[in-house]
């Protein structure tokens, strides 16, 4: 993509370390040693991978060369697009840019063939070294489809003097799971069960495969069942089981239910707090110690010490 080559080899800011997103796409592929246009292992790529998450409009990625770019600095992109005949050059499109031994970056998103789109600071980590990482999230990103990327190296004074490319590389859909939970009662009564439902979705742009639900060890609660496995969830589809809980009477107050949903090396994980009940006894009344007699009454012959009458039956507890 010669036009965002030419449009980011002009940009540079100050940038801030951002954490990996979470992919709706990935794509990663390595490149032989050896390859380049330019002898100088810094200007040699070994491998580049993207991800992207649409929804958030977060946009990370790496190259690694074979050898640190310090004594031999370049300018290099990766870029996500479209799959066409002539390779990952369709539209719309959007990726980094950065020169090698820079500790700063830019993004661009272009809209269509005219290179027009929004663009702004993105972070990096690694400028001079190997390996280099690009990070942003940014609204302005989300709500694409890419298919393919291509990372390239260029001359840091003429984008047209190429010394490697890696790609087309295939970006995968990725699944995405969110848990919830649902009818969680606000108190439940030890030893008595309550049924708890459990609805994972797929967020993310591909099937999930088998689902694996499993419900955490905790002192005090049963559940039943411990596990469950759940049918193949479809991009936007959700699949709903059921468990039952139970609290038992030497259970803590205040009892964590912790979930957790597997699909492959992806995962979900939600957590609820159940309250037990605290059923509070009368205190016991006299030495006896016969249980609850502090709630009992009894009738009892109390005299009247005015003289006027012989006395009357009272109620007093005993």
């Amino acid at each position: 993509m010669v036009i965002l080559l030419a449009s980011v080899a002009t940009m540079g800011a100050a940038l801030v370390v951002a954490p990996l997103a979470q992919a709706s796409y990935f794509g990663t592929a390595e490149d032989p040693r050896g390859d380049a246009l330019d002898p100088n292992p810094g200007r040699d790529l070994a491998a580049a991978s993207l991800f992207y998450d649409r929804r958030a409009g977060t946009l990370t990625g790496a190259v690694r060369f074979h050898g640190p770019p310090e004594q031999a600095p370049s300018f290099v992109t990766l870029v996500a697009g479209l799959r066409t005949a002539t390779g990952c050059d369709g539209y719309p499109a959007l990726g980094f840019g950065s020169l090698s031994d820079a500790f700063s970056a830019r993004w661009l998103r272009m809209n269509d063939s005219s290179g027009a789109g929004p663009r702004g600071s993105a972070d990096k980590r690694g400028g001079g070294d190997a390996v280099q990482q690009f990070s942003v999230t940014d609204r302005q990103l989300a709500g694409m489809r890419p298919n393919c990327a291509i990372a390239t190296v260029t001359d840091p004074d003429n984008s047209a003097i190429v010394y490697d490319t890696t790609g087309p590389i295939a970006l995968a859909a990725q699944p995405e799971l969110a848990v919830g939970l649902s009818r969680v009662p606000d108190v439940l009564v030890a030893s008595r069960p309550r049924r708890i439902t459990v609805t994972v979705r797929n967020v993310g742009d591909a099937a999930t495969g088998l689902v694996r639900v499993r419900f955490g060890l905790v002192r005090g609660l049963r559940t039943v069942p411990r596990a469950v496995t759940l049918r193949s969830i479809a991009p936007g589809a959700r699949r709903v089981t059921n468990v039952r809980v139970t609290l038992s009477p030497r259970s803590s107050l205040r009892t964590p239910l912790k979930v957790r949903a597997t699909a492959g090396k992806i995962e979900a994980r939600v957590e609820a707090t159940l309250h037990r009940r605290q059923i509070t006894r009368p205190s016991t009344g006299g030495s006896s110690g016969s249980g609850n007699r502090g709630s009992q009454l009894c009738t009892r012959f109390q005299p009247d010490l005015s003289g006027q009458t012989g006395g009357s039956l009272v109620l007093v507890p005993c």
